[in-house]
């Protein structure tokens, strides 16, 4: 008994382990996953880290004096001497110690700059940051809804073949009692095939639409991919072209990169500017010197200890002033100079592009949505038709071929419903970029 429980355990374990779950996630959890995993988005996260350190650093040069400490001991030996000698460069061992604090108020006043450029650095990383989780939440919502409209596309080609095969069928049997001709089951039979072949089509796109949304999420390729929509009862969107517009403006990571930018430049510009003028270099050093004789002094009174040891401080100001360097300073300014005015001409054209992008997007989004509503109209009176040509082929009042027009009719139908969600969609998602909204930003 024991051994036939220990069989049946191993052999739901060995079921159990050899069984592959699919993972199911919505919208939202593939863009949290995307941006959690997406090696781009952890790349723009880590400079923003180092752009965070390198504030630091500059906070650092600004509140930091210069602080030096010196040790020197040096040995005199004599080797021979003749003459008048001074009796200060015989054998001796000298020794110093220096402890000097300084700052130079010139580069305080170029540091101040320096670091508010840093914290401008730090800005722009932040929205490069944000603008490659724009781009990555907007090819995982296009490829989100790619793959729905290919599935909700692949469900009508199933349903339709499942309906040919049964027309297939029906044709072949009224041919065999002569009430059709034979030309009615071949036009089944073409329709038939045409349908498999459209279906191997999109099942072909959708294993290639998960393979870009597992590679956009960051979920290994051998993971089974199951996805989870729910239908809205209604599509909607109610914002007017001047409120988008706005919100891009406001929001855009593109425009506000380049405001930034002509900040850190004209703060570069200040750098270069406090480089013209002299260096002022205040500061205090405190010295410990000693001088150790390795024979005494000798005078008319005798021999006496020459050794001294003395420890004072010093204070100073020392100003200088490169005059070579200063065309150098003075053509560095006028290149910042250029390169701000480069920045506000891109400025100009970002904002045409984003207005024109806006535009694009907004308008489509809008005549998507429209067709939202006629496509399902037509789906409807497609499904009618198809319902009433069938009847009237089984009581034998109609032909095969209107029930093939009523069927591709109605595949079109679907179609061309599927489509016109999957466009509002993929306008709306592209239309929220270029608001500089998303999800998870």
């Amino acid at each position: 008994m024991m051994k036939k429980m220990m069989s049946v355990f191993f052999l739901f374990m060995l079921v159990l382990t050899s069984t592959s779950f699919a993972i199911e996630l919505d919208l939202k959890m593939c863009i949290e996953a995307g941006i959690k995993n997406n090696p781009k988005v952890q790349s723009a996260i880590y400079t923003e880290l180092s752009k965070s350190e390198d504030r630091k650093i500059a906070l650092l040069n600004l509140v930091l004096p210069d602080i030096t400490i010196t040790r020197s001991r040096q040995d005199l030996m004599s080797v021979g001497s003749s003459g008048n000698v001074d009796v200060d460069y015989l054998d001796q061992i000298t020794d110093l110690t220096s402890f000097n604090i300084s700052k130079d108020i010139i580069s305080l006043i170029s540091d101040l700059p320096l670091y508010h450029r840093a914290g401008l650095e730090k800005k722009i990383a932040e929205y490069q940051k944000r603008q490659t989780i724009l781009q990555l939440v907007r090819d995982i919502s296009v490829t989100f809804y790619s793959i729905l409209k290919v599935e909700q596309d692949i469900k009508s080609l199933n349903d339709a073949i499942s309906h040919l095969k049964v027309n297939y069928e029906y044709a072949k049997a009224l041919f065999e009692k002569r009430f059709v001709p034979y030309t009615d089951v071949l036009n089944t039979e073409v329709d038939l095939e045409d349908a498999k072949q459209r279906l191997s089509i999109e099942k072909n796109k959708r294993l290639q639409y998960l393979s870009l949304l597992k590679t956009l999420t960051g979920i290994p390729p051998e993971e089974e991919l199951k996805l989870r929509y729910d239908v809205p009862k209604r599509y909607s969107f109610n914002k007017s072209f001047k409120e988008c517009l706005r919100i891009a403006f406001k929001k855009r990571p593109e425009l506000q990169i380049l405001e930034f930018r002509k900040k850190v430049y004209e703060d570069e510009k200040k750098v270069w500017l406090c480089r013209v003028l002299p260096s002022l270099d205040v500061g205090i050093t405190f010295n410990d010197y000693s001088r150790d004789y390795k024979e005494p002094g000798r005078s008319i009174f005798g021999y006496y200890d020459r050794d001294f040891e003395i420890s004072y401080w010093n204070a100073y100001i020392s100003m200088r002033w490169e005059f070579t360097s200063l065309p150098k300073n003075l053509v560095h300014i006028r290149r910042v100079n250029y390169d701000i005015k480069a920045v506000e001409k891109q400025i100009e054209d970002t904002r045409n592009s984003i207005e024109d992008e806006v535009r694009r997007y907004y308008l489509a989004t809008k005549e998507a949505l429209q067709r939202i509503t006629t496509t399902r109209l037509a789906l409807k009176a497609a499904e009618e038709n198809y319902k009433r040509a069938t009847e009237r082929f089984r009581l034998l009042l109609g032909s095969i071929s209107e029930v093939l027009d009523a069927q591709a009719r109605l595949t079109r139908a679907r179609a061309n419903y599927s489509q016109a969600i999957l466009d509002f969609q993929s306008s709306l998602a592209n239309l929220k970029y270029a608001m500089g909204i998303g999800e998870g930003v």
